[in-house]
């Protein structure tokens, strides 16, 4: 009997670790699909910047930021968290073989969301004259409620587990559109703000639609729910969760976006275009994570869910790894080349604090890419009210600093605002997590990564710096060609 129960515990442990590896490498191949349409989005939206600070005057530019920045806050407060909880739900049903009771995770999610998207656009048009570009935010206005359809619908199919939609719908079609238009504006030779404004918006109309379509079509294959057993989820449980996602999710692009509006309303539409260009290139880092947090959301629900937080740390830490190989070159470079980075916008964003801009920044972005996704594992692990209290803690932080320091620092306060608020809303949700589950980010991979790449990309580039600026570039050119020859010849096992 002892020899039979030890076989037993053994072929366990053995099918345990087969279902883990599985479940890293779907993982995988998801967030592989979602880097490449990352790769492709942060490029745009690098390229969209550009575009933006060639065609308008600074001030015109500032505007534009502005008014997008405001948008892009409007629409996280009509999406009411629904991206997240329907992530959550639908993996979770699909987990305990609940399909049935989807349908009305959708419906409870959908509609609450359309209607609020509709009331939040009249509002946002309506309290246009408090902003600085008034015209542009009433056309934005107009794009509202398809921004949130937009990301509601494609959630749900990453619930579940299609990462595909996202990619061409959202990051490439969407992304690769924007361009499209603003370079068809910028052709004209006669670009306004609100030409640039309208071709920015725009994709988002078909892409909606594209959205809704697939998310048709794989509901259609879902087993019918049976009249006489009916399977639903309430909404006081579906909003339980989701509630405190819908505010966390307002302070978290708030995080990313309400400085610029702080320092367009405290300095001046110029001195926003040159924060907005100098900060931009966290957008690669944030679609790199945000790609891998996708990816790694359905499954780390369905991990948890199952009482199974060994293969959800896994994730974490496996996820972590890839992270911090894919955006600590990137952070790295940009800070040592960070003059040849501000020129490629225009001799009107060299300079004025910018560079001090990228310097403060980017040590807090290397931060944020060590935790990994942290914030995601909180989610997922049900935590959406912790997730709410430590979001609003680094909202706080970020105003109240920005408030005092902008004044008298401008820009350069306004970054050491976002770098204190970014540090902030990483350590607390680590330190929560470790307690209560005992999950980090600081697996063996996740720590080779970081020291490779602080070696590669930041001391010994720095060391060729002290001899001349164009040994900086060669050094970090050779570490790229290393760098990427390592993560080709390790690829099977990454």
């Amino acid at each position: 009997m002892a020899r039979r129960g030890t076989e037993l515990a053994t072929l366990a442990e053995r099918s345990a670790a087969e279902t883990d590896t599985t479940g890293i490498r779907g993982t995988a191949r998801g967030g592989l699909v979602n880097l490449v349409g990352a790769a492709v989005a942060g490029v745009g939206g690098l390229a969209i910047t550009w575009l933006v600070a060639v065609v308008l005057s600074p001030e015109q530019a500032g505007a534009f930021f502005a008014a997008t920045s405001v948008f892009l806050v409007a629409a996280a407060v009509a999406r009411l968290g629904t991206p997240t909880g329907l992530v959550y739900w639908v993996a979770r049903l699909r987990q305990t073989g609940r399909e049935a009771a989807i349908g009305s995770v959708l419906r409870g999610a959908l509609i609450p969301a359309v209607v609020v998207s509709a009331a939040a656009a009249v509002a946002l048009a309506a309290s246009a004259p408090l902003f600085a570009s008034a015209d542009l935010v009433r056309l934005l206005a107009l794009f509202l409620p398809a921004s949130v359809a937009l990301e509601a619908l494609l959630a749900a199919t990453r619930g579940y587990r299609l990462m595909g939609p996202s990619v061409i719908i959202d990051k490439l079609g969407r992304t690769l559109a924007q361009l499209g238009s603003l370079a068809a504006v910028a052709l004209t030779g006669s670009a306004s703000a609100a030409a640039v404004t309208a071709a920015w918006a725009l994709p988002y109309l078909p892409a909606a639609v594209a959205a809704g379509w697939f998310l048709y079509r794989r509901r259609s294959a879902d087993p019918p729910p049976d009249p006489g057993f009916p399977d639903r989820v309430g909404a006081r449980a579906f909003w339980g969760f989701t509630a405190p996602r819908a505010v966390a999710g307002v302070a978290q692009i708030g995080l990313q976006r309400v400085d610029i509006v702080l320092v367009a309303a405290l300095a001046g539409l110029g001195p926003a275009a040159v924060y907005t260009v100098a900060t931009r290139f966290v957008i690669i880092g944030q679609l790199v994570s945000g790609a891998v947090g996708q990816a790694v959301q359905p499954r780390a629900a369905a991990a948890m869910a199952a009482g199974e937080p060994v293969s959800a740390g896994r994730l974490y830490q496996e996820s972590t790894a890839w992270i911090v190989a894919l955006t600590w070159p990137f952070y790295l470079t940009v800070a040592l080349a960070v003059d040849w980075y501000l020129r490629l916008f225009g001799g009107a964003y060299d300079g004025a604090g910018a560079r001090e801009v990228v310097w403060i920044l980017v040590p807090a972005m290397m931060a944020s890419a060590a935790c990994g996704v942290v914030d995601s594992m909180l989610a997922m692990a049900g935590k959406t009210s912790w997730q709410l209290i430590d979001v609003l803690i680094s909202l706080s932080v970020n105003v109240a600093l920005n408030l005092a320091l902008i004044p008298s620092l401008g820009v350069v306060g306004a970054a050491i605002a976002w770098s204190a608020a970014i540090v902030v809303n990483n350590l607390i949700p680590l330190a929560q997590l470790w307690r209560t589950y005992g999950l980090h980010p600081f697996g063996g991979s996740a720590r080779r990564a970081l020291v490779a790449c602080g070696i590669a990309f930041g001391a010994l580039p720095a060391a060729a710096g002290l001899v001349g600026p164009p040994w900086t570039l060669a050094a970090l050119a050779a570490a790229g060609a290393a760098w990427t020859a390592v993560l080709l010849r390790f690829r099977r096992r990454i």
